[in-house]
């Protein structure tokens, strides 16, 4: 039999063996192209970002100066697609892929053509396609690697994180008034977001950043550098201010304590964990009078918007306001008999819900959203009951669940590279683990 040929494939499941073998396989320059360009991508979005926040003065508008993290970005996935391109073929599902998003923007040309958008909010639009589909370009690139090169972009990526959750520890420390979550009219809420341009993308990044620090205490154990890394993390995303870190954090621990232990094990050792967690927050909280003060203004703001909100008031603060946005805009789509939601093209720049998931069906409109949920189902959703493949299924629907409530995530750039590198690893990760048993079972057939 001949080699296997590996090409890009950013949606079916892709074959175990790694790259780089077989007739097919992509030579070595082109390899090491995409490798450098992750890598250069990664190691600097930490400037970029750091850029765009100083050029505001951590303000969040539209001013062009907050552009510089989506320039490098944008680059970086332009110069990916050209390697690739240059370097190889490309499967039929990849153009598939590229078809969604072009009946996407295309969608969105109509809306722009019938006056239903400005030219601005379609340049916008165009945007936010861009970066949702710019995670399956991560995906194909990181595909061509070799263990040792995913593991040195692995590599930058920890640091890059590190980078992100210290700039919130010490906007927190010293009271870094660029760097706080929260200005103007809304200083009123406590939280730091570091040199991150918002802090509901801060809060997607940790998601994805403990995912894959947690992800690596799986496969390798834990260790000196792991507990660090992992604490640092953990510490940032209380400081963030936002409840989506929180819930991020304390989802990302259940997702690896499940993939590990089992269900039950699990149970047993998340209970004393979440009172530990809770008394060392308590203690914090009546040692430090910062902290206290911090907690107090959090306290006041979301009192403040249960008094201002109408109807089911525990809805409207934990999902700070977003099911009013949603009715809101349920109402405008019942006067264009809600056709957006067939086609998309709807402008959600202008008025977003901050839920990804009724944001992309405006977008792409239903039957596109769910051939695009398929692909990203397979992209973490593995066969077998080894750990790292729990771990990605058990993964997939927290990612769910957050984008979905919180949003800022499917629909980030910030986020595509880490979300691409996780289910890359967990699918060379999860197709080693089924290897063995597949090897004992042709020994018995024989």
């Amino acid at each position: 039999m001949g080699g296997q040929s590996i090409m890009i494939d950013t949606s079916a499941r892709l074959p175990v063996g790694r790259p780089g073998t077989g007739s097919g396989a992509w030579d070595k320059s082109t390899r090491t192209l995409i490798w450098i360009v992750l890598l250069g991508g990664i190691a600097l979005s930490p400037l970029s970002d750091f850029l765009s926040v100083y050029a505001l003065k951590g303000q969040v508008s539209g001013d062009v100066g907050a552009r510089y993290s989506l320039f490098l970005r944008s680059v970086t996935v332009a110069a990916l697609i050209a390697s690739m391109l240059l370097g190889g073929r490309v499967r039929l599902s990849s153009w598939r892929l590229c078809c969604l998003a072009m009946v996407t923007a295309f969608m969105s040309c109509v809306s722009l053509t019938f006056d239903d958008m400005t030219g601005q909010e379609f340049a916008e639009e165009l945007i936010a396609i861009a970066k949702v589909f710019s995670l399956f370009v991560y995906i194909a690139a990181m595909v061509q690697l070799k263990d040792r090169q995913l593991e040195k972009v692995e590599a930058v990526m920890r640091m890059a994180l590190l980078v992100y959750a210290l700039a919130i520890i010490a906007g927190a420390v010293f009271s870094i008034d660029m760097f706080r979550s929260y200005r103007g009219d809304t200083q009123i809420r406590a939280g730091y977001k570091g040199i991150i341009y918002a802090q509901n993308e801060a809060s997607a990044l940790l998601l994805t950043g403990l995912a894959l620090a947690y992800l690596r205490v799986l496969r390798e154990g834990w260790k000196a550098k792991s507990v660090i890394f992992v604490a640092t993390l953990i510490a940032a995303a209380f400081l963030l201010g936002t409840k989506g870190a929180i819930v991020a954090a304390l989802g990302v621990i259940a997702v690896y304590s499940y993939a590990k232990y089992g269900a039950l094990k699990a149970s047993v050792r998340l209970a004393p964990a979440v009172v530990l967690v809770f008394v060392a927050a308590v203690t914090v909280y009546f040692v430090s009078p910062s902290v206290r003060q911090a907690v107090d203004l959090s306290v006041q703001y979301f009192s403040y918007q249960s008094d201002r909100a109408d109807g089911n008031k525990i809805a409207t603060v934990l999902m700070s306001s977003r099911n009013v946005k949603f009715a809101n805009v349920w109402n405008e789509l019942s006067s264009r008999n809600f056709l957006p939601l067939l086609i998309g093209g709807y402008p959600t720049v202008r008025y977003p819900i901050e839920m990804d998931g009724p944001d992309l069906i405006l977008i792409m409109g239903i039957p596109v959203f769910l051939l695009y949920l398929r692909r990203l189902f397979r992209l973490y959703v593995r066969r077998g009951d080894g750990s790292v493949a729990k771990y990605g299924r058990y993964f997939f629907f927290l990612l769910l669940l957050i984008a979905c409530s919180a949003g800022h995530v499917l629909t980030s750039a910030i986020v595509a590279p880490y979300l691409a590198v996780i289910a890359e690893i967990v699918r060379r990760r999860s197709g080693d683990e089924r290897r063995p048993i597949a090897g004992r079972r042709s020994k018995e057939l024989k």
